[in-house]
């Protein structure tokens, strides 16, 4: 891509944009470093990153990119053998301790997205290098004394030779011999050495070593001979510890050295995963959306905006590279032709670089192999020559290295120059190009370039809207229609005299206002054509809308159906299972008993009796629901009339469209629906007549039952036949409802009732 193209559509501008929504400094320099793609792979694989990055960020919250550092110098030391600094230990250890956990985060994504997730997977943990400098340095900076066995027995010793080195001095401060010579009772330090403000005078009554004197010279600083070898030793400690202390930065510095061509690795990847993570913050800024991406040189971009524009942009629609492959846009200054060229040109940067682009979806963008670009200001008439001479430099050079798979883009084409002679030039260079099979947009004021335009094949005329009541452009791009002349409209209506305007008109030839004219009623014609096609997308839309609604709707309650009888059938296999054990169990015992045979048997026909009751009720109807809701017979001719129901909803409908791809449209009521064939049903009225009823009665029963049933059966007051019949009825309805636990009261009385009521439910296949 030329550096000339980038230069006059301001992507380093976007580049700033992109820059600033990045986390670390090693995510700005890739993102500093983005250069589109001609290779249409390339520019789908990165948009998709952006993609799955802002998809994280809007689903997922936000990616840990905090505390991460550039630590490439500190790394290539240490690999070189150079001792790094407690503090730079720290800070690869924050950043290597950051770059895991980012990790992690994006592993876990993996199955989802698997771009950003594949990258995060990339990045290798160095968890035992954290792990060193963390038990090493603490957060201050400083090398604790557990770093080493040595450091801790030396400065073990350091802290007792100090503290006897104060004592002693405090000794001497206190002592009566010294106190009228001590200039001040403090110990200050001197040239690393512990010592006594003395009063200058009295030199001679202190034996000790003069290691400083005051500004005024009136106070020596003194280290008494009594502590000198104290002193000395303190000193020894100290060049000690500070070896000790080396050998342990010496250490982790040679584990930093030892993976240093792994790290820088792991941190190219994170660079790269801050610059990915920035398009997708920018992409969220600007309202952006994913552009679709092609070879074939074409553009569509639909209410694409110009990124750069601040406040409120008026987005335009712009289409070029199937019907036509040249498009010349016409109209008045600051009308907005040159916004219009620029953005179709940074949009195309932008999506062959991965960014997003601010337009709505659908819009779709070649990767082109070159795009040129002859966009500069008009200048005054002084630097007409030299302008014109830039223009040309700039068009020769795109002559000489345009490709078939270029978008060539150029402003006021044929300017700078006598009219006439400019026009016939622009005629020939968009002929040359058309001929190489470049896509071009173009702008100029020369009215027989839009003649040209409706004449040669490949070329066809926009302009940007001018609304003639506020004499200012509307900055909507028109495309098939070119700009027409509005000198006069502006003149006549800043007050210029009639009488001027008309001579002016009068002196057109009838041919030009012949076009003026036919161009107003293509543009009247155009403006009532949009307004017609936006009722209509608004109703589309509102229809598509409520059908959405609808079959999300559809789709809930079937799954809630669902997931109702599959419950309710559960629970009622469970029941009738542990009806059966304990049935088996119970005639196990009374086999082993020896009991009366013919009670067992009796037992076991009602228990049997009730397992037939319950499988009628419940489970057969749940497991038949597809025989239920009867399905279309295979014979069944789905054509445009054909009446079915769709599964789960309450209404017949109609069939208005043939299948498709295994799916039908069924007018319901005034709503059209697409369903999978699968879901369709007998009509409503065919299924009643072949005595079927709705799926919901069936767990009805069982539901209805568990509402209504009493949690207690009171059997006082009655006689003991009479109580095991209510017995017996009132345990059917609690298996049959699914009900776990009951109470049964007998009162007390003569204990008869209490006693058979026992008995019985000993022998109860349903009772534990």
């Amino acid at each position: 891509m030329e550096e000339h193209t980038l230069k006059v559509l301001e992507f380093d501008k976007i580049i700033a944009k992109l820059q600033n929504q990045t986390a670390c400094a090693l995510g700005r320099e890739v993102a500093g470093a983005i250069y589109p793609t001609d290779n249409l792979e390339v520019a789908r694989r990165r948009q998709q990153e952006t993609s799955e990055a802002r998809a994280i960020l809007q689903y997922e919250g936000n990616i840990p990119l905090g505390g991460i550092e550039d630590i490439r110098p500190q790394v290539e030391r240490a690999a070189l053998g150079a001792l790094l600094h407690p503090i730079e230990l720290l800070a690869v250890q924050g950043t290597l301790c950051s770059a895991r956990r980012l990790s992690q985060f994006l592993v876990k994504l993996r199955e989802k997205y698997p771009l950003i997730g594949g990258l995060g997977a990339e990045i290798e943990s160095f968890e035992h290098v954290e792990t060193a400098i963390a038990e090493a340095i603490n957060q201050a900076g400083e090398v604790v004394d557990s770093a080493s066995p040595a450091l801790s027995r030396v400065r073990s010793e350091l802290r007792a030779a100090h503290s006897r080195l104060i004592e002693r001095m405090n000794s001497f401060l206190q002592s009566r011999d010294y106190r009228t010579a001590i200039q001040e009772p403090v110990i200050t330090i001197r040239n690393d050495r512990y010592c006594i403000p003395v009063k200058a005078e009295y030199r001679g009554r202190v034996s000790g070593i003069v290691h400083d004197t005051s500004a005024s010279g009136a106070t020596l600083f003194i280290e008494p001979s009594v502590v000198v070898d104290l002193g000395n030793r303190y000193k020894e400690l100290v060049v000690r510890e500070r070896e000790e202390v080396e050998k342990v930065l010496a250490d982790l510095s040679a584990q930093v050295g030892s993976v240093a061509d792994r790290i820088k690795v792991a941190l190219n990847v994170i660079g790269l995963i801050d610059c990915i993570v920035a398009r997708a913050k920018l992409s969220i800024v600007q309202n952006a959306t994913e552009p679709i991406l092609n070879g074939e040189g074409y553009i569509d971009l639909r209410a694409a905006r110009h990124p750069l524009l601040e406040g409120e942009v008026v987005p335009i629609d712009v289409a070029l590279g199937k019907s036509f492959k040249a498009l010349l846009i016409t109209g008045p200054n600051t009308g907005g032709k040159t916004v219009s060229l620029k953005t179709i040109g940074l949009l195309s940067l932008m999506a062959a670089a991965g960014l997003h682009v601010p337009a709505d979806p659908g819009t779709e963008i070649a990767v082109f192999e070159k795009i040129f670009a002859d966009i500069g200001d008009e200048q005054s008439i002084e630097q007409s020559l030299s302008t014109f001479s830039s223009h040309m430099g700039n068009i020769v050079r795109i002559t000489q290295n345009v490709t078939s798979n270029s978008l060539v883009l150029l402003d006021e084409i044929g300017a700078g120059t006598d009219p006439e002679e400019g026009a016939a030039l622009a005629k020939a260079v968009l002929d040359y190009l058309l001929n190489c099979g470049a896509k071009i947009v173009a702008t100029t004021h020369y009215g027989e370039l839009k003649e040209f335009a409706y004449m040669r094949e490949g070329i066809e005329n926009a302009s940007v809207e001018f609304d003639p009541e506020t004499l200012r452009p509307t900055y909507r791009l028109m495309i098939g229609i070119p700009g027409s002349s509005n000198a006069f409209a502006i003149a006549g209506r800043l007050g210029l005299d009639k009488s001027i305007v008309d001579a002016a008109q009068s002196n057109l030839a009838r041919r030009a206002e012949t076009t003026d004219e036919l161009i107003r009623r293509i543009e009247e014609t155009h403006r009532v054509a949009v307004e017609q096609r936006k009722l209509a997308e608004r109703s589309s839309s509102s229809a598509e809308a409520l059908r959405r609604r609808y079959e999300e709707q559809l789709a809930r309650l079937e799954a809630a159906r669902d997931r109702v009888e599959s419950k309710v059938r559960e629970r009622a296999e469970s029941i009738i299972e542990a009806y059966t054990r304990k049935l088996d169990r119970t005639l196990e015992q009374l086999a082993a008993q020896k009991k009366d045979s013919k009670r067992a048997q009796d037992l076991k026909k009602k228990a049997e009796k009730l397992v037939e009751q319950l499988e009628r009720q419940v489970v057969e109807p749940a497991a038949k629901k597809q025989t239920r809701e009867e399905l279309l017979p295979k014979e069944t001719v789905l054509d445009r009339g054909t009446r079915v129901r769709i599964a789960g909803v309450n209404q017949d409908g109609e069939i208005v469209e043939p299948p498709h791809d295994g799916k039908v449209v069924v007018l319901v009521g005034a709503m059209r629906v697409t369903v999978p064939i699968s879901a369709l049903r007998k009509p409503r009225g065919e299924s009643e007549k072949n005595g079927l009823r709705d799926e919901s009665s069936h767990s009805a029963i069982v539901l209805e039952k568990a509402r209504t049933l009493s949690p207690e059966l009171h059997l006082r007051g009655l006689r003991v036949e009479i109580g095991l019949e209510h017995v017996e009825k009132y345990l059917d309805d609690a298996m049959a409802a699914g009900v776990d636990q009951v109470r049964i009261i007998h009162g007390k009385g003569t204990g008869q009732m209490r006693d058979a009521v026992h008995n019985y439910l000993k022998t109860h296949p349903g009772v534990s």
